[in-house]
């Protein structure tokens, strides 16, 4: 496959337009004071909330210049369909074996140039570090190429993934070598994914020189990482939060300004400028959003089992268009069942009848976009199913981990942090 060097004219527009608005809007700053970038050939990874980190990540080190492994669907759409190659994007079908995207990630590494990748492969719904595929480690340790690793911390605050926008605030991003080549080669590919684990999770304070607790772990959060104003700091968090953790209803939780409320008990809690939840007077509530989320988690896999009942939704699909750049299209509808082997759907796509299975092995995770359809990428194809609640999808999307931790023979992921699937 042939992967552009990233455009020279480009990165320095990037540069010179974007960069000052980080500084500006989110008093971003760049430590590079506990990394030395390897000559040649290298990777970095990092960890992943919003839509932007790779903004974080490649304009903290310029002029020097990154390819990065970027989602399929971003390909699909006019005009990234012919800015991405551009500025040598490698595109990946997310978490489904793809020969063209190793290959191309090869030949960036095989000219002596910089690989950029994400290896959580989606922004954490959940707020807190979602692991990364297990293929990771076997993939550092055939590269053998040095491997740095870059942590953002503020981001999941400013660039909430359950709403649009941003907030004002602070991200931090910290570089740091985690591995020479010959560590690639000594370290067993457990022993690599541990390490890798260690670093984006924030547990491994020891790369940045300080003993100071991570502040994406719950029981040492530091009230450093927060938005200037605390107005609207709730609203939308209602489509990733949907299970009341008092009356233990779905879909009954609604926001607005700083409460998230439950509409069937009156359950209440109070977003801080931390993104800290405080309950209300008789409220029952977790203060950290991870570990509300990782209850829905275990509210699901107490819900599943061997015997379980299937769960069957209408959805609607939508495909990449055929037209370069078309981007999705609406393409057909059907039902979508869901057991302990995986998932059924049988309908119709292009004025076609079809029936699609996708095993619950080949599905140990999915991205979605909030209150609308969740993604699917299996034996190269790429849909999006729409639920007739598009609520629903975040649901889906845990049951999807959910059945791959407890069915699957062979378990693709690493637990994270306070996931609950694990």
């Amino acid at each position: 496959m042939k992967v552009k060097s990233p455009s020279k004219i480009l990165y320095f527009i990037a540069y010179t337009l974007i960069y000052p608005l980080l500084k500006i809007c989110f008093k971003f700053e760049a430590d590079r004071s506990n990394f030395t970038m390897p000559e040649g050939a290298h990777i970095i990874l990092a960890n992943h909330f919003t839509m932007v980190d790779f903004l974080f990540v490649m304009l903290s080190l310029y002029p020097h210049r990154l390819n990065a492994v970027t989602a399929q669907k971003y390909f699909l759409f006019h005009p990234l369909n012919k800015l991405l190659p551009v500025v040598g994007c490698i595109p990946k079908n997310m978490f489904d074996p793809d020969v063209r995207s190793i290959m191309g990630m090869k030949t960036v590494l095989n000219r002596g140039d910089g690989l950029l990748m994400f290896p959580e492969g989606r922004c954490s719904s959940s707020q807190a570090y979602a692991g990364i595929h297990k293929s990771t480690g076997k993939m550092i340790k055939k590269f053998n190429a040095p491997v740095i690793t870059c942590y953002i911390e503020g981001a999941n605050i400013c660039l909430p993934h359950w709403r649009k926008g941003f907030r004002f605030g602070r991200v931090r991003a910290t570089f740091s070598n985690l591995f020479s080549e010959s560590d690639t080669v000594n370290l067993t590919i457990d022993e690599i994914n541990a390490a890798i684990d260690a670093r984006l999770s924030g547990e491994d304070r020891v790369a940045y020189k300080t003993d100071e607790p991570s502040p994406c772990l719950e029981e040492n959060r530091t009230p450093v990482f927060q938005t200037r104003w605390a107005r609207r700091l709730a609203e939308g968090l209602h489509l990733i939060l949907y299970y009341c953790p008092k009356c233990h209803m779905e879909f009954t939780m609604t926001t607005k300004g700083n409460s998230i409320r439950c509409t069937a008990c009156g359950n209440e809690a109070i977003m801080g400028r931390d993104a800290r939840l405080t309950p209300t007077h008789g409220s029952v509530a977790e203060n950290e959003i991870s570990l509300w989320f990782r209850d829905q988690v275990r509210h699901e896999m107490i819900s599943i089992s061997e015997v379980m009942e299937p769960i069957v939704d209408n959805v609607r699909v939508r495909t990449p268009s055929p037209k370069p750049g078309g981007g999705l299209v609406e393409s057909g509808f059907g039902t979508m069942r869901i057991d302990p082997k995986g998932w059924h759907f049988d309908g119709e796509i292009s004025n076609e009848k079809v029936s699609k299975f996708f095993p619950v092995e080949a599905v140990p995770a999915m991205s979605y976009d909030h209150n609308d359809g969740y993604q699917i990428y299996y034996g190269g194809e790429y849909f999006i199913f729409v639920p007739e609640d598009p609520r629903k999808s975040i649901k889906y999307v845990i049951l999807a981990e959910c059945l791959h931790w407890k069915f699957s023979t062979n378990v693709l992921l690493t637990p994270g942090v306070n996931s609950g699937y694990a």
